[in-house]
């Protein structure tokens, strides 16, 4: 029964650890290499565990690649946390721990065709405020994305509206974008009764998000008839930057199908309307003006290149923004969705730092 066991688990340890390196060749397959990123300490758990039920060599070989391949993702992220000055907690990410947060309203209309969830703040107000943009490549998806971090954001106390904005084929380019400048103005506009400051404003967007967030932070002008206020803070969470490189530069296979998305949301390729895709961009708009700005992207990516955010946060350092870029190693995309991963308590305490530093005090 033993020998059974210690086969069973070092045959299971290696598959897994191979999945952790296995190029996604499909959507689904990419949610299945998406899944052994994120449970990667567990081939390290049954390897060890085979390597020590079993004498037999070919046994204790499997279970030693499953047990180095699972280990690797966590090794490799030490030196991001401790550059960062963050803690990891592996009771926290075996049991995928999250803040939780009752006091939120659903719903509430933030302007024509926008919603959001509003989790308010923890303590006396008025708190400072994060507006939270999904993704979804621009034509799908919806508010709710990461609740557990806008969770731990409200713990925190900030009020984060999480925003449903319009969404293409029919809304393309630049209707989110000033969904979520709406939003930011309306909030603004009633900051009394939502109880937040105005002046202390961050915009946060995860994937096509993260596009939308930058370039709502960065467009001037009223909102829906209403002033918005100018931000302290914003979040691009892997990001895209330049829509143009991304639709030119695709992972292959193109798991979700970006070609398709952008030019769904552009209105044409960049040949057609060239214009409109740098307008978007925000790598063309950076300047030593802009808010603070931070960057996140996993290194692991299969749909949304590191270079983004890498070119973004170099063009803004070029010209004397203040940016901090946070790069995680073994992170793929969407990897702070699940609760207590390793890159997503790296990547939450870092954001909690940026806001605090940012928007915290008057």
């Amino acid at each position: 029964m033993m020998r059974r066991t210690a086969r069973g688990l070092a045959l299971l340890a290696a598959l897994h650890g191979a999945l952790l390196f296995a190029p996604p060749l499909s959507w689904p397959l990419w949610l299945v290499r998406f899944t052994a990123i994120e449970t990667s300490l567990a081939p390290f758990v049954t390897g060890l565990v085979a390597v020590m039920l079993t004498r037999e060599r070919w046994v204790s070989v499997l279970g030693a690649l499953g047990l180095v391949a699972g280990i690797t993702p966590a090794l490799s992220a030490i030196p991001a946390y401790l550059r960062n000055d963050q803690a990891f907690s592996l009771v926290d990410w075996f049991t995928g721990t999250a803040p939780e947060w009752t006091s939120v309203q659903r719903d509430v209309p933030m302007g024509e065709g926008v919603s959001a969830d509003i989790w308010a703040g923890a303590g006396p107000g008025p708190h400072p405020a994060v507006f939270v943009v999904h993704g979804g490549s621009w034509r799908s998806g919806d508010k709710g994305e990461a609740a557990h971090v806008s969770a731990a954001m409200a713990e925190a106390g900030y009020t984060v509206f999480d925003l449903r904005y319009r969404l293409a084929e029919e809304h393309p380019w630049p209707a989110g974008t000033e969904d979520v400048r709406c939003a930011l103005a309306a909030a603004a506009a009633e900051s009394a009764r939502f109880g937040v400051d105005p002046a202390r404003f961050a915009v946060l967007g995860r994937s096509a998000g993260g596009q939308l967030a930058l370039d709502a932070a960065w467009t001037a002008g009223p909102a829906c008839g209403l002033p918005v206020p100018a931000l302290r803070a914003v979040v691009s969470l892997y990001g895209v930057t330049d829509l143009a490189w991304a639709h030119d530069h695709p992972y292959e296979p193109d798991v979700v199908d970006g070609i398709a998305a952008t030019e769904l949301y552009m209105r044409g390729t960049p040949e057609e309307a060239r214009e409109r895709y740098d307008l978007a961009s925000p790598l063309f708009r950076a300047r030593a003006d802009r808010p603070p700005t931070l960057l996140v992207h996993g290194l692991w990516e299969r749909c949304v290149r590191p270079d983004n955010s890498e070119r973004l946060a170099a063009a803004l350092e070029q010209r004397g923004a203040p940016v901090r870029l946070l790069l995680i190693p073994f992170a793929e995309h969407g990897f702070d969705i699940r609760p207590g991963g390793i890159g997503e308590q790296l990547s939450r305490g870092v954001l909690l730092d940026f806001l605090d530093q940012h928007l915290a005090g008057g």
